[in-house]
């Protein structure tokens, strides 16, 4: 029996490797049109039983180069999918949120596919598409868009009408709603730490996970509402006009998003349409929402990868090369994109060169800093979550470390999902396979209990709880696991007096390089 009856309608799925899975479920009515920038509304329902084969549209985006993309982009992008064991009990539910900025990505890519994590660890998973960019994000409270019923940003609203449907037929499927845990990876990482501070998503999940993406390239209401009026700009409007807004074909609203420097490629404006700061649903910067204590009561898994930035050398391989450099004057440059104050990137630069054990290459050291600040900023989100009363458990993945790429941006995604030998990361292996079985049941542990351990007995593996006087961290790679503060201590203590806040982007600058050569 696989049909189950939602809300709006009944919907049949397939079965996959033992687990029941339902595609492109419409968790909200159509957003284009007279809903262009408008809060989601509920779901249009719908006769007879829906086929739930097909991941549904992604969100409208620019294409990457030699990617194909595995569902055409499209304004109603609205829908989630299901992976579950079974429709009947009451399992933890695990809302994967997907990253790419806040301004690219996909629910559905089969690195993140609930399938091997559902029936493994008896979970239900959840993911989803939500509208980015200038569609999710244009800032429109100041310019008429009030007079209108516009809110502050419409993505995460699309979240919390993706939470909202979880809470009302996840039972159908197996989930249990008052136990849901919310994840996701760099910009999925942002939006969880936004939703963890948001009035709008209280009460819709009791645990969080932010995978290498504490929040950055924010924006404070006026800095959105000065993009906001360039993008009018742009259009040739003087004010947020809604019957021209939503007439405006999307083609001419994703040329002028290109303009402004968002997904036409590798740019210091990739975050220009972002959260923003000081609205009804994100009132303050995520750390300084946790400190006070807002979510006190959520549990949270976050970490990050040990080389974060070397992605980049993916599409800069000249950079392996030791006679390929760049200049100091750029790697300040560089460097000083992702902190508040610029002027501290020299000094950062000069002690990056005074303890590198492998020489002064320029492009080691712009490496070596950009990885760092992941970690320094998510030790720096921890600290204020545990400051406001929350648990936290911190991991740091070094898996690959031999490697050119070593632990890179995502690296540890797929083992966490128990999906290793697809997407990032290399074929698998016994150290692969083992962080996979004991991350994945981490992962569902944390999601049933709040306590990652809970799912580590049989395994040998502890994982202390983090807390600022002692960053104790899992270690996972390809040695084994680790329980330690050493690598932590090593760079916070390194950033102490630099501040690296929500407000800026580690990758802007860093991105525009790759492209310069």
């Amino acid at each position: 029996m696989t049909i189950v009856e939602t809300t709006s309608g009944k919907v049949d799925g397939t079965v996959e490797d033992g687990a029941l899975r339902y595609l492109g479920i419409p968790y909200a009515a159509p957003v284009s049109g007279s809903g262009r920038f408008l809060p989601p509304k509920q779901a249009t329902p719908w006769t007879g039983v829906r086929e739930a084969v097909a991941p549904g549209p992604i969100a409208p985006q620019f294409a990457v180069p030699g990617r194909t993309p595995l569902a055409e982009p499209a304004e109603d992008c609205l829908v989630l999918n299901v992976w579950t064991p079974a429709v009947t009990g009451d399992r933890p539910v695990l809302v994967w949120i997907h990253g790419g900025g806040f301004f690219t990505g996909t629910g559905y890519a089969p690195h993140t596919a609930g399938t091997a994590l559902a029936q493994s660890e008896d979970v239900v998973v959840v993911s989803l598409n939500h509208r980015l960019g200038l569609l999710g994000f244009l800032h429109l409270a100041e310019l008429g868009g009030a007079d209108w019923g516009f809110e502050a940003n419409p993505s995460l609203l699309d979240l919390v009408a993706a939470l909202e449907w979880v809470r009302d037929n996840i039972a159908g499927f197996g989930g249990d709603p008052s136990n849901v845990t919310i994840f996701g990876h760099s910009g999925g990482g942002g939006k969880v730490t936004s939703l963890l501070t948001s009035p709008a998503a209280r009460g819709l999940f009791s645990r969080a996970g932010v995978l290498g993406g504490p929040p950055f390239g924010l924006k404070d209401a006026g800095r959105a509402t000065l993009i906001a009026e360039q993008a009018l700009h742009m259009l040739d409007l003087d004010r947020a006009d809604p019957t021209a807004l939503q007439n405006v074909p999307l083609d001419r609203l994703l040329d002028v998003q290109g303009r402004l420097g968002v997904g036409r490629g590798p740019t210091e404006h990739s975050m220009r349409f972002a959260p923003v700061v000081g609205t009804p649903s994100v009132p303050a910067y995520p750390e300084e929402s946790l400190a006070a204590g807002v979510a006190a009561g959520i549990p949270l898994l976050t970490g990050t990868a040990l080389d974060e930035a070397r992605f980049m050398i993916a599409d800069r391989p000249r950079w392996l090369e030791r006679d390929v450099d760049i200049d100091d004057a750029t790697l300040i440059r560089l460097v000083a994109g992702g902190v508040d104050d610029a002027g501290t990137a020299e000094g950062l630069v000069a002690g990056y060169r005074a303890r590198a054990a492998g020489g002064t290459h320029a492009v080691d050291v712009l490496m070596d800093a950009l990885s760092d600040q992941f970690t320094v900023r998510t030790a720096r989100l921890a600290d204020a979550h545990r400051a406001g009363g929350g648990p936290v458990h911190s991991y740091l993945c070094d898996l690959d470390h031999a490697e050119p790429l070593g632990a890179f941006h995502g690296i540890e995604v797929p083992v966490f999902f128990r999906n290793v030998g697809i997407g990032p990361i290399p074929a698998a292996g016994p150290a692969l396979d083992r962080a996979a079985a004991v991350m994945g049941g981490a992962l569902a542990a944390f999601a049933r209990t709040g306590d990652p351990n809970d799912g580590l007995a049989a395994t040998g593996v502890e994982w202390p709880a983090y807390e600022p006087t002692a960053r104790t961290q899992l270690r996972f790679g390809d040695d084994g696991f680790e329980a330690t503060s050493r690598i932590v201590d090593d760079r916070v203590g390194w950033w102490r007096g630099v501040s690296t806040s929500g407000r800026t982007d580690p990758w802007g600058r860093a991105f525009a390089a790759t492209t310069a050569g």
